[in-house]
């Protein structure tokens, strides 16, 4: 790939670079043009690694190994965002799909999907192209240089797609600092686009487009302005282009500080943990807390991983064939269920209240959290009613406020709890801290953006 740089970059940084991404749920691709592609708001850090496994082939007879065969390589890519009240998440179910459970469910075909061949409906898993702009390293953010009609590189771009791309890890840090949601990715193929080498052949933030023309400023200050590319850039980038306008979500953008949590559902360990609840009896009167919930919650995190097999497909490397990069993931599918965790950190006021939640064991009045099998359960330590002391039946949903409409991660009511952990409380006046972690092998998650109120899909339905 020849770099259409006039000057070289010195180096490669965050301001210099821009992350794309179109995505689709079937198995073609664009036809090698990323220029349709939306800009991904909200970029910290993007990485690429890539592995290239080789075998050295036996000599039989020599000291020495001449030949090194290799695989399929297979790239990694890793993008950190953080959530902007107007953005959408990476994956999420369409508002037209959010009708009921079968059709949110992430395993519908017009969600995530669960294999790469083509149904009757020529859905496949959902893949993404992810194109990366690599641009000048002297303007102080991508466009900039297009301010200066002086500079030769002020349009160029080297741009980079990553094709066909399958999720394998999606988590988000809800923390009372805002929500940064973690994206990996993997693919075999590359195209760098030689042929989509402008920059004003993509489509960029309205704000890094606005604004006076460079002519203007030479009208303005005809007979004064000396020609030169200094002068040019230095009167015209702070009015032209103007940053990427945000309003991230915050702790505050959140349901749980609201009478009953609002449309948020917590599991009952957390309810009982980290809220400090007034009596029915204290919350009137001079009671300075009223109606509301207490939380001690510092952060959430959600951490969803997919793994896939491929199915022998004896003499092919899918997706190797110039113009069939796309059949990559023809035969691959996902294994079930999906690992879905979550988990809940927060301050201490007190330890773990068993005896506020166990519905009490026969002739035990001081509710003692026994090693018994049930406790974390349906039944609430109180024997094996039924199936009861089998069914783990926690929900957990969080919802948080965006720009007319609501953020929905809705786990459903099928989580278990997995560990209680306690850290902090040291000689410095540390806090003490409790990280309750919960599971769900339901394969029940939905991601989406509403503008009606939140649906109750945590009725224990199967998909």
């Amino acid at each position: 790939m020849t770099v259409p740089f006039d000057q070289p970059n010195s180096r490669i940084f965050w301001a210099c670079q821009a992350v794309l991404v179109e995505e689709r749920n079937t198995e073609a691709g664009n036809n090698g043009d990323p220029t349709g592609a939306r800009y991904l708001t909200g970029i910290q850090s993007v990485g690429i690694s890539s592995d290239n496994p080789s075998t050295s082939l036996l000599d039989v007879g020599r000291f020495q190994r001449k030949y090194t065969q290799y695989g399929q390589q297979t790239i990694e890519i890793t993008i950190s965002r953080v959530l902007n009240k107007g953005s959408d998440t990476f994956y999420k179910v369409l508002e037209s799909q959010y009708t009921d459970y079968q059709q949110s469910h992430i395993l519908h075909a017009e969600n995530f999907g669960s294999k790469g061949a083509k149904d009757n409906n020529g859905k496949t898993l959902r893949n993404y192209d992810i194109t990366i702009l690599y641009t000048p390293d002297r303007f102080e953010q991508i466009n900039a240089g297009n301010a200066s009609s002086f500079d030769p590189d002020r349009n160029d771009v080297i741009s980079v797609s990553y094709l066909n791309c399958l999720i394998t890890n999606l988590s988000y840090s809800m923390s009372v600092d805002g929500v940064e949601e973690s994206i990996t990715l993997t693919t075999k193929n590359i195209k760098y686009n030689d042929d989509f080498a402008s920059l004003s052949q993509y489509t960029l933030p309205s704000e890094w487009t606005t604004g006076l023309e460079v002519t203007e400023f030479e009208n303005v200050f005809e007979g004064e302005l000396r020609t030169g590319r200094n002068e040019i850039s230095a009167l015209s980038d702070p009015l032209k282009y103007q940053s990427e306008s945000g309003n991230i979500l915050k702790r505050q953008d959140f349901d749980l500080t609201k009478p009953g949590y609002g449309h948020s559902k917590l599991p009952e360990e957390v309810k009982r943990l980290f809220n400090f609840e007034p009596s029915a009896s204290s919350k009137t009167g001079t009671n300075p807390y009223g109606e509301k919930q207490i939380l001690g919650i510092q952060s959430i995190n959600i951490d969803v991983s997919f793994d896939y097999t491929d199915l022998t497909d004896v003499g092919y490397w899918r997706g190797s064939e110039d113009g069939k990069e796309h059949q990559q993931n023809r035969w691959k599918t996902l294994n079930l269920p999906i690992a879905i965790n979550c988990s809940f950190t927060g301050v201490l006021r007190k330890g773990m209240p068993y005896s506020e939640f166990l519905s009490g064991q026969s002739g035990d009045p001081e509710k003692r959290a026994r090693n018994v099998d049930n406790i974390y359960t349906a039944s609430r330590g109180n024997g094996s009613t039924g199936t009861a002391w089998q069914n783990a039946e926690e929900p957990i949903r969080i919802i948080a406020s965006g720009i007319d409409k609501y953020f929905v991660w809705d786990m459903g009511k099928k989580n278990y709890l997995t560990s209680i952990e306690y850290t902090g409380g040291d000689s410095g006046g540390g806090n003490v801290e409790a990280t309750i972690s919960y599971s769900n092998q339901y394969s029940d998650l939905i991601i989406t953006k509403t503008e009606n109120d939140p649906l109750n899909l945590t009725s224990g339905e199967t998909y």
